[in-house]
């Protein structure tokens, strides 16, 4: 796999139309200011060829569907030939574009796909980027356990579509027990569900400490909206949503009720060993987007300069050599820390800070 004359090609399908076209989007948007920073800086430098190429960006619309995300990364590996592959935002195409990477033997840069499924298939070609979901909440249930240490009864509630909300949920039953936070109880419900009354009500009743809640973006908001109409005497409540702008944007000032898990925010790394710093790269992309910065964005770029360190590092394209990097750094960009399993390729580095919509604003409550 040689670059041309002229440029490295880098290809990714992103869900530009469907139920994940808002971070899908937002995530195109991140690696397309990487891409931008890139070429302005003068391109990446590959010591094999004793210089630095600019890139180019090839991406297709996966529609948020599997069977076109298969179809969309065969034709970039196949028909494009690509040098390198970046992955889809969502955990059901990004494990889509990893079996299709596998048979290529090419690396798939995994920035917007954190599902455990992902990394239980035993794909050798897959670098990930994002916390793996079984610790989602686990930066909330410390910050519950420091600053509420008589919380004892937690609620999970948790949708049943897909692997990711199942794989979160799990992981913080798990992380409760492990802690002393004992009394848990789950309430699973299925992708259907639009109104949370029964749940709700039954909420209500056991009168939980703290309540974690996961499904699809459209179930968190909708679970947001009805709990604030329900007099649930909870002391705390975490759901995954609550980080995003379209989450202050649908609650208003209620937004302010709810705790959140974040992959990253932009006052969380001011000195990165790589990179820009995190105040840098907001700044970029709000230019970019200036209705606010989401963490789809902020994966998307990571996603680049996380590929971006190992080209240099590697000093070629060869996905052995490519992959053996990738499996043995450890640094920290504007992101947080990188680190992987070199078996599975699955993140073990990064950690979540907890957020809180105070005053409009987006902030960091844990760790302090």
């Amino acid at each position: 796999m040689q670059p041309t004359a002229q440029s490295l090609h880098i290809g990714m399908t992103a869900a530009l139309t469907g139920r994940y076209s808002l971070p899908g989007q937002q995530a195109l948007l991140g690696v397309q200011a990487w891409l931008e920073d890139v070429n302005q800086a003068g391109g990446i430098w590959l010591q094999e060829h004793t210089r630095c190429f600019p890139l180019q960006l090839t991406c297709y619309d996966d529609a948020s569907n599997v069977e076109q995300c298969r179809v969309s990364v065969e034709r970039l590996l196949r028909d494009d030939r690509v040098h390198v592959l970046l992955g889809p935002y969502s955990s059901g195409l990004a494990l889509r574009a990893a079996e299709v990477a596998e048979r290529y033997q090419t690396i798939l840069w995994n920035h917007s796909g954190s599902s455990e499924a992902i990394y239980r298939r035993g794909f050798r070609w897959l670098v990930g980027i994002l916390s793996p979901p079984g610790t989602y909440f686990h930066s909330v249930i410390d910050y519950i356990r420091h600053t509420m240490p008589q919380a004892r009864r937690v609620a999970i509630v948790h949708s049943t579509a897909g692997a990711f909300p199942m794989d979160v949920a799990t992981g913080a039953v798990q992380y409760c027990q492990q802690y002393g936070l004992t009394d848990v109880h789950t309430y699973p419900y299925p992708a259907a569900l639009s109104n949370f009354h029964d749940i709700l009500t039954a909420l209500r009743t056991m009168a939980p400490e703290v309540v974690l809640s996961v499904g699809r973006i459209e179930d968190d908001l909708r679970f947001a909206v009805q709990w604030c109409q329900y007099a649930v005497p909870a002391i705390a409540v975490g759901l995954i949503v609550t980080p995003m702008t379209l989450f202050r944007d649908t609650l208003g000032e209620d937004a302010g009720r709810f705790l959140g898990p974040s992959q990253w925010e932009p006052t969380s790394v001011t000195l990165p060993d790589y990179g820009p710093s995190s105040q840098e790269v907001a700044r970029r992309l709000l230019a970019r987007h200036p209705a606010g910065v989401d963490y789809p964005m902020a994966q998307g770029y990571v996603g680049g300069l996380v590929l971006q360190h190992c080209l240099e590092t590697a000093g070629t394209l060869d996905q052995h050599r490519l992959r053996e990097v990738a499996g043995r750094l450890d640094f920290t960009t504007f992101y947080g820390r990188y680190r992987l399993d070199p078996q599975t390729g699955r993140q073990i580095g990064h950690s979540m800070p907890v957020v809180q919509w105070q005053h409009g604003q987006r902030i960091v409550v844990w760790p302090g």
